[in-house]
């Protein structure tokens, strides 16, 4: 297809979410007390955070959308998904990206970490040994079907251009009281209507001019 879904990886941009300030993207955490919208307080676990931009555009040749996300991780690892986030809600809380009046929901897919996987060894690239692509792909609230956006769904939340952050959350595959030590974690970008797609690192220390 000629038609991309034009999306760009940025710095996040909102401070504070989940008690983590906009600079950092990779960090390991014990466990805490509980935060709306985080999947995994009562476990060791490491955050993924990155920011991404939804420009203007026409999504021309679009008639519905899901979107996508992968991200590389350890294979003794397991990785949720949170809510897209706009702006920062009450105490470390976040507030949701809403989607015809309702949030931006994810399930895990299989298929879009295969998918992932095939487009980073096309580019001559090699899984290291011990990792694997964990996919998501966008859902229902009750996670029973794919969601996809419309055309004048997308037009009307994107407007002039649409800023987010995303969290995912990872912990242990088998349940460990032990901590994660942080590492950086490969992103796809993409979705199941054009043949766009993008990759990106997530550094555990951000370097300066980073994306």
């Amino acid at each position: 297809m000629s038609n991309f879904f034009k999306i760009a990886p940025r710095l996040p941009a909102i401070d504070g979410i989940f008690h983590l300030g906009a600079n950092v993207l990779i960090a390991s955490h014990s466990p805490h007390d509980k935060i709306r919208e985080h999947l995994h307080e009562h476990l060791p676990h490491m955050h993924i955070r990155y920011g991404f931009e939804i420009p203007r555009q026409s999504f021309d040749g679009i008639s519905e959308v899901a979107l996508e996300v992968a991200m590389l991780v350890k294979a003794t690892h397991r990785v949720d998904c949170n809510p897209i986030f706009v702006a920062r809600g009450p105490g470390a809380e976040g507030v949701c990206l809403k989607i015809a009046s309702e949030d931006v929901h994810w399930v895990h897919s299989t298929e879009v970490g295969q998918k992932a996987s095939q487009l980073f060894q096309d580019t001559g690239r090699a899984i290291p040994e011990g990792y694997r692509f964990s996919g998501f792909r966008t859902s229902d609230l009750e996670e029973r079907r794919v969601r996809r956006y419309s055309r004048e769904e997308l037009l009307a939340v994107v407007g002039l251009g649409l800023r987010c952050d995303q969290h995912f959350q990872a912990t242990w595959v088998e349940p460990s009281d032990r901590p994660i030590e942080p590492y950086d974690v490969i992103i796809c970008l993409s979705d199941d209507a054009s043949n766009f797609n993008t990759f990106f690192k997530l550094p555990t220390t951000v370097s300066l001019g980073a994306f």
